[in-house]
């Protein structure tokens, strides 16, 4: 719980401060998941999913969606397609303010 509530409030103290701050997790050798401290930009999911976050391919394809806390130090990510993925709050340590285009536009 402590974990999850210190991720939280980095992004959102970060947020305050400066542009968007993210943060990694190298979900295999192809896929990176990037959390954003940026606000959900999907309108359908933005009541129960507050901010971003985006999985990034080493092909350049991308999926977005939006994450919230779920138990104790797990973080749900719903992502734009309709999935739903669970994750440890604490995969996502590794700082970097260099990840490009976190808040992609929904595709019509």
């Amino acid at each position: 719980m402590k974990l999850i509530t210190a991720l939280l409030a980095l992004l959102i103290t970060a947020n305050a401060y400066a542009a968007d701050k993210y943060l990694q997790y190298k979900y295999n050798d192809a896929v990176t998941i990037v959390l954003s401290s940026g606000l959900c930009p999907f309108p359908q999911m933005k009541d129960e999913y507050k901010y971003s976050v985006a999985a990034f391919r080493v092909d350049g394809q991308k999926l977005a969606g939006c994450y919230k806390k779920r138990d104790e130090d797990m973080l749900e990510i719903s992502w734009h397609k309709g999935d739903k993925t669970i994750l440890p709050a604490n995969a996502f340590l590794q700082p970097n303010s260099t990840v490009p285009n976190v808040n992609v536009e929904p595709s019509l």
